[in-house]
């Protein structure tokens, strides 16, 4: 690739600045065809020869004037047909990063042709015209009742994000609010990239080895709790399972895009949180939590929150 720098940069203020970007593409295509045919050619073999070799468009430059008469065409000025060629080079072959380079864009985007290659992998004559077909017309207007009052609408995306959970247990949503606009939501499961639960017979060799008796060889592991399995209660044997609680994945996720927690509400679809999610409830700040009803999943966590500031509810439809 022609390395562009600063007086690639200068040459094209200088001679296009006050043009727009397509209108250049254009004229820099038209001034080349009055060179000569072998000319021209020579001229981008010399910019390919000095973009293999890694060159910046000055040593470009120099080499091709070292040939300047056969570049003369009118009086035309060489320094103006010398940088039509590497513009025009560059264009023809690394148009992203011309574009890049100089902060602009030369040429539209084809959005049918993104998005073909994006759904279909492939922009062809076909998957474009299927593109062109979708009917969306029914979009236009949501065809689902007004929800009875904003708890119903959050417990609802909060349904909707806990039907996501990669927990084989069970699937719980949270969903984070500030004046009654999300800024994060959360659901429960393994954190990112680490496998799910009942992959551990299969990749983890200290856990089978401690727990490998409680499996029988046709016992189904796919998709399958490995607490249930082994024949805990609901509740224990919470140390063996890598997933993060739904409560605390949606503080996490604010977190992780620099977003504050601070006086949110936290509707979930769940009871009173677990001890330790509760913990990061108060200390991030969130004002009040709602929730499906007052069942506690440990004493710890009821203990927790009769010491807070942390208002609790149920949500209002379901009360």
């Amino acid at each position: 690739m022609l390395k562009l720098d600063k007086e690639f940069y200068d040459s094209y203020f200088e001679h296009y600045g006050k043009m727009s970007p397509f209108k250049v593409v254009v004229v820099v295509a038209k001034s080349l065809e009055s060179l000569p045919g072998f000319t021209l050619v020579e001229a981008m073999n010399i910019a390919k020869t000095s973009a293999l070799l890694g060159q910046t468009y000055i040593d470009f430059y120099m080499e091709l004037a070292k040939n300047y008469r056969s570049f003369v065409v009118d009086n035309e000025d060489v320094d103006k047909i010398i940088f039509n060629v590497a513009f025009h080079y560059m264009y023809m072959t690394k148009p992203d990063v011309l574009e890049g380079f100089l902060d602009t864009r030369f040429k539209t985007r084809d959005i049918y042709t993104e998005i073909a290659e994006d759904a279909y992998g492939a922009a062809t004559e076909e998957t474009i015209k299927k593109v062109k077909s979708i009917e969306t017309g029914h979009t236009y207007s949501v065809q689902v009742p007004h929800p009875e009052n904003r708890d119903k609408w959050f417990y609802d995306m909060a349904i909707t994000v806990g039907s996501y959970a990669k927990c084989h247990s069970r699937k719980i949503g949270a969903v984070l609010v500030r004046d009654n606009s999300i800024i994060s939501t959360g659901y429960n499961g393994p954190p990112r990239g680490v496998p799910t639960c009942d992959q551990r017979w299969y990749i983890d060799d200290a856990f089978k080895e401690r727990y490998g008796h409680h499996r029988k060889e046709d016992t189904k592991t796919k998709g399958v709790c490995p607490r249930r399995i082994i024949g805990f209660p609901s509740g224990q044997g919470l140390e063996i399972c890598p997933a993060g609680h739904a409560e605390r994945n949606a503080l996490i996720n604010a977190a992780k895009i620099g977003v504050s927690t601070n006086n949110t509400k936290l509707y979930m679809t769940c009871s009173i949180p677990c001890s330790p999610c509760m913990v990061e409830i108060i200390n991030s700040g969130v004002a009040e939590i709602i929730c499906t009803s007052i069942h506690i999943y440990d004493e710890t966590a009821m203990y927790l929150l009769e010491n807070c500031d942390v208002k609790v509810r149920i949500f209002d439809f379901l009360v």
